[in-house]
């Protein structure tokens, strides 16, 4: 037990270390070398005052390739396989298909599934904090015709625990993740199986 512990703390302090080298001009290539990101998230809109929650999971690669299943109350599987977008509402029976094209460009799911080159492209880092429990760095996207203006990404124990984002809308969109891994996932999770008797939506 003494030894796991020792071995835990040594850990620990490695972890502490690493993060504390992160600054403004490292943290996209930080980012970018994470091929594998998948969690269970809580996600928060506010806008006008109001609060709106939603829960569920992500995966995504850095081959454009990830997949959104949201639960209550939205009921909605949004899912790439790095060349159409598929998006599913069970209740509507309806599956909407669309090419990727740019459409990462203009969502936060560009930090988990954009190549490296691509992520320096779109984001610029203006600031990065370290603080006793996590990493915090505030990203800027280049484009002024970007869907987001600004993300900030919260990193603790060498892995993305949260991001906050405002939108072209004006909306803070917060976003906290949980059960985190950056463990391989297989190509095959991001093709999407067409359910029998939908209507298709082609753009």
């Amino acid at each position: 037990m003494k030894q796991l512990i020792i071995l835990s703390a040594f850990f620990y302090s490695l972890v502490i270390r690493a993060e504390s080298t992160i600054d403004e001009d490292n943290f996209i290539d930080y980012l970018s070398a994470t091929s594998f990101f998948s969690a269970s998230f809580v996600q928060k809109t506010y806008s006008n005052s109001l609060e709106r929650k939603v829960i569920g999971q992500i995966k995504a690669n850095r081959k454009g390739m990830f997949k959104l299943t949201y639960e209550e109350p939205m009921n909605e599987v949004i899912v790439s396989d790095g060349f159409n977008l598929h998006r599913f509402d069970p209740e509507l029976e309806q599956l909407d298909i669309q090419a990727l094209e740019n459409l990462l460009d203009e969502t936060p799911m560009g930090l988990f599934s954009s190549n490296p080159d691509a992520l320096k492209k779109l984001f610029s880092v203006s600031s990065c904090v370290n603080l006793p429990e996590f990493l915090r760095c505030q990203l800027e996207a280049k484009s002024e015709e970007s869907y987001l203006k600004t993300i900030i990404v919260q990193v603790s124990n060498d892995l993305i625990t949260g991001i906050r984002y405002i939108d072209a809308f004006d909306q803070n969109v917060l976003l906290k993740f949980s059960e985190i891994s950056n463990k391989t996932i297989l190509d095959n999770e991001f093709h999407f199986i067409i359910p029998e008797g939908i209507d298709i939506v082609r753009h």
